[in-house]
């Protein structure tokens, strides 16, 4: 918490003293700190956050068996605790100090199967809080037909992204687009990654989309950006086959046949993309010309 230098020097020190105590963990005297800063200044604004810290001292966690509960401990730590944790050690030191609790809840909830209703409440959720890749890669595949789930797809297709680069990533961004558009675009969003980021502001920028669901149709736009990505998109699965993927294959398709000088097929190829998507149409046409 950041201190006010000009307060009284009192209040300074009994300030420093508690986050001491809550920096080292050391819940007696933690307690015994808190408890002199409420005596003199009852109004402090480090007492609150203090307490919800001092709360999670010491605690121990039992495996977890229960979904319900499960994502009620994630919400209190996400709710509660991260808040009071940066309002007492700022952003980064915040983090430094939830880390432990992350963990020990994720050991928890190790042997508790995916709940489509309560997605957060599994370990791979709690370990990219953690961004701990590696561990969170495996806890994501002993989800049975992970590829179902637009919660677990996201999970990997940001795994991916960070541990291989975004050429690795794109297969389980399009599946994930065309299974889930809205959490596609929340993902992609959150990419560090200048090229993703670039074709985000051409589709914001240039598609004419009433709202998120319009991103189903961002893989086969994408490709219209950069035709390099068709190699990439190949790897992605058959999800719902819906039109937004018909057209991004049919992208892909066309781009191959054009390589190849196949114009009797293209001309077929570009029939289909108009049915598909006018829009499309138009926009790869104007790439055409």
């Amino acid at each position: 918490m950041q201190l006010d230098m000009f307060a009284d020097s009192r209040g300074v020190i009994l300030r420093h003293k508690l986050i001491d105590t809550l920096r080292a963990r050391d819940a007696a005297a933690g307690r015994r700190a808190r408890a002199r800063l409420a005596a003199e200044y009852p109004q402090d604004a480090l007492l609150g956050p203090a307490a919800v810290l001092l709360g999670q001292i010491g605690r121990r966690r039992r495996p977890v068996a229960d979904t319900a509960a499960a994502q009620a401990a994630v919400e209190l730590i996400d709710h509660e605790v991260a808040p009071a944790a940066v309002q007492v050690f700022g952003p980064a030191k915040g983090d430094e100090w939830l880390a432990p609790l992350w963990s020990a809840l994720a050991a928890a909830l190790s042997a508790l199967p995916f709940d489509p209703e309560f997605p957060d409440a599994h370990a791979a959720s709690v370990l990219l809080r953690m961004r701990q890749w590696q561990r969170a890669r495996a806890a994501v595949e002993t989800i049975t037909s992970w590829r179902s789930f637009p919660r677990p797809l996201a999970w990997m297709g940001r795994i991916a992204f960070e541990l291989d680069g975004l050429e690795a990533a794109w297969p389980l961004l399009a599946e994930l687009a065309w299974l889930a558009p809205a959490d596609f675009a929340v993902l992609a969003r959150g990419i560090a990654s200048p090229s993703l980021a670039r074709l985000l502001r051409d589709f914001d920028r240039h598609f004419d989309a009433g709202d998120d669901s319009e991103f189903a149709w961002f893989p086969a736009w994408a490709q219209l950006s950069d035709p390099g990505l068709g190699a990439a998109l190949h790897d992605a699965r058959t999800s719902p086959n819906g039109p937004a993927e018909q057209a991004a294959r049919v992208v892909m398709q066309l781009q191959n046949l054009e390589r190849q000088g196949r114009q009797y097929e293209v001309a077929a190829k570009q029939k289909a993309l108009r049915a598909l998507h006018e829009e499309l149409f138009a926009r790869y046409m104007a790439t055409r010309g």
